[in-house]
């Protein structure tokens, strides 16, 4: 009944994923019913600390602890990581800038948003969204309809154009629409993000780990503006089956999407016929099916 009951959980977030862009954390690690003595158990916090000082210490007084207290550490640990991101974000106060969301982002999530922008890796765009665009637009002076200056706009460096609109709309954002903004900027979807935590699936991107883990049986990479996709397996998948070879049923449902299987190096090629990065629907097909792969067949 517990897989069961675990199986349908988990088809329902990654449907999420697919149609929304947004996954919740719905593993939480048990709750050992023996209580441990207070030294033990706080030296046991202390180790497994998941985040930075500065990250725990606000969640910690965010939930009502004393910022140097281990005490709730443990719950702290089995937190969305969008959650986490809000309650470090609040800790700045109610004016948030750029600045300080991209270092809540490489602090909670280990995503170098500086490093995207000034490499400029990310998606292809010839434009950003009409929301993105009408901000920038009116921040240097035109009409929010006015494509005069979206050339000079298409040129700014991500992390600028993150400034310009948080300062247009005041540094008001919350952790939801900064995190909608990051998606839309520099393609990286924070909330997707923190809702494949445990689904063990390493994804490379923007050319950095965005999830990594000891036990993940897939890796899921992509080029640093997402116009090539490549799907393997792991060590540990083979660990744990006696073979790397990707299950004859998945290869086949990736190589319909239009995948190239490469013998050599035992790997799922896609590139964009067009030559433009993938889209999120896309990203999102190929999730589903990893994580079904995953959740039917290892997760026992």
């Amino acid at each position: 009944m517990k897989i069961q009951v675990k199986k349908l959980m988990l088809s329902t977030i990654v449907t999420s994923f697919v149609f929304t862009g947004g996954v919740g954390n719905v593993f939480a690690q048990e709750t050992s019913t023996n209580a441990k003595p207070e030294t033990e158990q706080m030296q046991q916090n202390k180790q497994e600390t998941k985040y930075s000082k500065k990250v725990m210490e606000a969640v910690r007084v965010a939930l009502g602890a004393d910022a140097k207290s281990t005490q709730k550490d443990s719950a702290i640990n089995t937190l969305p990581k969008t959650q986490v991101m809000d309650y470090y974000l609040a800790s700045f106060g109610k004016k948030l800038k750029g600045n300080e969301v991209r270092r809540a982002v490489k602090e909670v999530f280990s995503v170098d948003l500086n490093m995207i922008s000034e490499m400029n890796y990310g998606s292809k765009l010839s434009v950003y969204s009409d929301d993105i665009m009408e901000s920038l637009r009116v921040s240097l002076g035109e009409a929010p309809t006015s494509k005069a200056k979206d050339e000079q706009i298409m040129s700014m460096m991500k992390n600028e154009v993150m400034d310009l609109y948080i300062k247009q709309h005041d540094y008001s954002l919350t952790g939801v629409a900064s995190r909608a903004l990051i998606n839309g900027i520099y393609g990286v979807n924070l909330e997707g993000i923190s809702g494949l935590e445990y689904l063990q699936i390493a994804i490379y991107s923007k050319g950095q780990w965005i999830i990594k883990s000891d036990k993940d049986l897939f890796m899921l990479k992509s080029s640093l503006d997402d116009v090539d996709v490549s799907i393997s397996t792991t060590p540990y998948f083979k660990e744990v089956t006696g073979s790397d070879q990707l299950p004859a049923a998945l290869k086949n449902k990736f190589l319909d999407m239009g995948f190239t299987y490469i013998e050599e190096t035992n790997l799922l090629y896609y590139k964009d016929p067009a030559g433009k990065s993938v889209s999120d629907q896309f990203k999102g097909q190929v999730i589903r099916l990893l994580a079904g792969t995953v959740i039917n067949q290892y997760q026992k």
